[in-house]
């Protein structure tokens, strides 16, 4: 099976999901998204997938929001939006069977939440890890539900005011992802990981991820943060200044 911008392949019991977008280092669009949900609506009623791996076609997992698409604070918008029913990012964080993400290269802002919506994150050593969204004049709003919990209040702290690039070593430390592997090995580490998985009963499962998740809420704080940033200048002059390869001018 497989879209413009999203591959899915099975393989021993588990649905590998790709963003296909090497081009632009997986940058995820609103075509994507849309995309992307659609797969993961498909492989959550398929009875013989037991595990649902994410990761990139190329270099990298995902570089984040894609600027230059138009359509992209659309985007950002829906995603938060939990009743609207299109929300990728929900449907990702709520789908009842475990989710891994393979990190092959750059988890940068919008791509990195994406991950981090996921039950578990393995990591090449070549990964880099990083949240860019007040670097544009936003903000990032997923790891505004769930970093802190990942990481500790003054850590996420840190990684989001900073927006600094850290190590899969480093990420790894710090709690924010589970495994780091050499480069070559990572898509065997995921599925010792999906093998060990299918051991264990689908209903327990699902239950015990819907229960650990049980407190993930806050999309409604982070729709209003983002329509906050969304409704001023900043935003914009974040999204041009990226595309024209200078520094912003804030507003204040």
């Amino acid at each position: 099976m497989s879209d413009k911008n999203i591959l899915c392949e099975k393989r021993n019991n588990a649905a590998i999901i790709k963003f296909n977008r090497p081009e632009k280092k997986n940058a995820l669009s609103l075509e994507l998204m849309e995309e992307l949900r659609g797969v993961l609506e498909s492989v959550e009623n398929d009875d013989d997938v037991r595990a649902v791996v994410i990761t990139g076609v190329g270099n990298a997992f995902s570089s984040g929001a894609d600027l230059a698409d138009l359509q992209t604070f659309q985007m950002m918008e829906q995603q938060l939006d939990a009743s609207s029913g299109k929300s990728t990012m929900i449907k990702l964080i709520n789908l009842e069977k475990p989710t891994i993400a393979a990190v092959n290269g750059y988890a940068l802002g919008h791509g990195l939440e994406c991950a981090l919506m996921c039950d578990i994150i393995i990591a090449s050593d070549k990964a880099v890890f990083g949240f860019i969204g007040p670097l544009r004049g936003s903000v990032c709003p997923y790891a505004m539900i769930r970093l802190a919990d990942e990481v500790g209040r003054a850590k996420a702290k840190e990684l989001l005011f900073t927006c600094d690039r850290i190590s899969a070593e480093e990420a790894l430390r710090i709690g924010l992802i589970n495994k780091v592997v050499p480069h070559e090995k990572l898509m065997d580490a995921v599925f010792e990981i999906v093998e060990r998985m299918k051991n264990s009963a689908p209903l327990a499962t699902k239950l015990t991820k819907q229960a650990i998740n049980r407190e993930l809420g806050g999309y409604e704080y982070s729709l209003k943060a983002f329509k906050e940033v969304a409704a001023g200048g900043d935003i914009i002059e974040g999204a041009v200044a990226f595309l024209e390869k200078r520094q912003p001018k804030w507003s204040e």
